[in-house]
């Protein structure tokens, strides 16, 4: 970890380099409930998508996948009070695409430490096997969980639309896990009755 890293946690939690209480990255955890791993969440660049709460399950049909990161220190406490504008989530090879503050939690960690992420996503992209990461102060932490995005952006441009319509309109004639929405392994009428209501949206 970089020492400028260091010395703001440091600063967050308080004390001073001598004798501080600082979060151990390597003790923070990131979960989703049992059931939800394989999950989809449909985002799109004015978070007009789905909540975690009603994601995707593989093969059709919704699950909660709210997305909960618990913060430790190197003493083994929790951190309550972590700011949400100093947490996001990616995923490993960046083919989730945010809008500014898109991937931020729900607030600031609780009084047991916890950060969540229940709301819709802003943002655009595509994330097929790319696992969920959660950073804290600009560092992943070493914890993953398989949670997937797909988005009415396909391209990943942070806006719906011509390009996006014609590689939608290719989806349709050759699968694409791209363009398909709800995770049943189809692309056809329930995908496009998601996809149409947001050609023309963009980040806020």
């Amino acid at each position: 970890m970089k020492a400028s890293v260091i010395v703001l946690l440091v600063l967050v939690l308080g004390g001073s380099l001598a004798s501080a209480e600082v979060i151990d990255l390597s003790q923070c955890t990131v979960v989703i409930p049992a059931g939800a791993d394989g999950a989809s969440v449909f985002v799109t660049p004015a978070a007009t998508g789905v909540p975690f709460t009603s994601a995707f399950a593989v093969g059709g049909g919704t699950v909660d996948a709210t997305v909960t990161a618990s913060l430790i220190t190197n003493f083994g406490n929790p951190v309550p009070g972590y700011p949400a504008d100093d947490m996001w989530i990616a995923t490993t090879g960046g083919g989730l695409v945010l809008c500014s503050g898109g991937g931020q939690p729900d607030g600031a960690t609780d009084a047991n430490g916890q950060a969540f992420w229940t709301a819709p996503v802003a943002g655009g992209g595509s994330s097929a096997g790319e696992d969920l990461q959660v950073f804290i102060a600009g560092v992943p932490l070493s914890f993953s969980v398989p949670l997937y995005f797909n988005s009415a952006d396909l391209n990943g441009d942070l806006q719906v639309n011509l390009s996006d319509i014609s590689v939608f309109t290719q989806a349709l004639a050759t699968y694409s896990w791209a363009a398909d929405f709800n995770n049943d392994t189809v692309v056809n009428l329930s995908d496009i009755s998601r996809f149409v209501p947001a050609i023309g949206v963009s980040c806020d």
